[in-house]
């Protein structure tokens, strides 16, 4: 297991839509009952990540504080032997340390204005992280790479 990007996010927004009558104001506008499209900006990086997620059995307020980890696997770090067999139910996973948890692809990575942007669904749930490219590695996030997507409140 790598974790590919780690940050503690401010929660920023909670389904905020563009004005269609107003350019440059937004309104609240809930398109799914148990799905909301949050944005959040991080403390360390700068990082911006918009995340449509479950809310119904994950609910989120803006103003929380909370833990985002990217991983390329949930099975911890095994010595770097891909001959040894791993089991999730006796020995946990990298998910028993966050309270959520989504698997998916990155679909798209993107460079502008010198700003990074990885994209990823999670089964139709999206997700774009922007930040710096040095925090946001081409490499890291091809397309096609299958992603881990843990969240955790952090409490202060």
């Amino acid at each position: 297991m790598v974790k590919l990007f780690e940050d503690i996010f401010d929660l920023k927004e909670i389904d905020m839509l563009p004005d269609p009558k107003h350019s440059g104001k937004k309104i609240r506008e809930k398109k799914f009952d148990k799905v909301s499209r949050i944005v959040a900006q991080s403390e360390s990086y700068g990082t911006e990540v918009t995340l449509d997620m479950n809310t119904e059995i994950y609910p989120m307020k803006e103003g929380t504080k909370f833990e985002l980890v990217l991983a390329d696997s949930l099975q911890p770090a095994l010595g770097g032997n891909p001959n040894i067999q791993y089991n999730f139910l006796s020995s946990g996973s990298l998910l028993d340390d966050y309270e959520y948890g989504m698997h998916g692809k990155v679909f798209k990575y993107a460079e502008e204005n010198g700003k990074a942007i990885v994209y990823v669904s999670y089964g139709g749930l999206l997700m774009a992280l922007k930040g710096d490219v040095q925090a946001l590695r081409a490499k890291t996030f091809e397309p096609d790479t299958p992603i881990y997507l843990l969240i955790k409140h952090v409490v202060i």
